[in-house]
């Protein structure tokens, strides 16, 4: 009895360590595995410039994707899907209902080992509304502390074409530069500031000269 206790307690600690080591290179191998999936994603719809998207439904599509656990899990969370409107739908206004099949949608974040294997959503229904380009003047918004102690002496450009949709052409006549912070100017200079805008913008910046009281 005592020599087969020995014979099993030999050595036992390299038993030991292959029992792990196997045990670890099984479950990375079953952590690994691929699966598939369906999965409800968020839509972004791109669309030409000439064309707003006001509203479309459903507002999520669901795809049947195959991956690792934990990269599914992760687009589970953080994916969305884009549908870039193909060219014979576009309309200026009206509603436009699209198949949606793989050759149109974009899974983003890309991962190299998450794929979609079918679209479960087989349509898309839209309200489009066309788009035009209206000149509006820039009005410079000026923050922080010091923002009393200066004035703005030009905006050059002093007017920018906005893209915007057109029921929207009589509400919007002006728009605003996001926040000039002056805590930490001294003196008077020329800075470059961002329009604030949800619709694009031509140029999409102003240089700005403000001048100290």
């Amino acid at each position: 009895m005592k020599k087969i206790v020995d014979k099993i307690f030999k050595n036992f600690h390299y038993k030991l360590l292959a029992i792990i080591f196997s045990f670890l290179l099984w479950f990375l191998a079953a952590k690994q595995e691929s699966i598939v999936l369906t999965i409800k994603l968020p839509v972004k719809i791109t669309t030409p410039p000439t064309v707003n998207v006001a509203d479309y439904s459903p507002k999520k599509i669901a795809i049947e994707v195959e991956g690792t656990k934990k990269s599914i899990e992760f687009i589970k969370e953080e994916g969305k899907i884009y549908i870039k409107l193909p060219p014979h739908y576009v309309k200026n206004n009206g509603t436009a209902t699209i198949p949606i099949n793989p050759s149109i949608i974009t899974l983003k974040p890309q991962l190299p080992d998450v794929s979609i294997i079918n679209v479960k959503t087989k349509k898309l229904s839209l309200k489009l509304e066309k788009v035009i380009r209206k000149p509006v003047p820039v009005r410079v918004v000026l923050a922080g502390k010091n923002r009393q102690k200066f004035k703005v002496k030009n905006t050059t450009p002093n007017y920018v074409i906005i893209y915007i949709p057109e029921s929207k052409a009589s509400i919007i006549n002006s728009v605003k530069t996001e926040p000039i912070d002056t805590t930490y100017l001294k003196s008077s200079g020329t800075i470059y500031a961002k329009i604030a805008s949800p619709y694009k913008t031509f140029p999409e910046s102003v240089e700005v000269k403000l001048i100290r009281r």
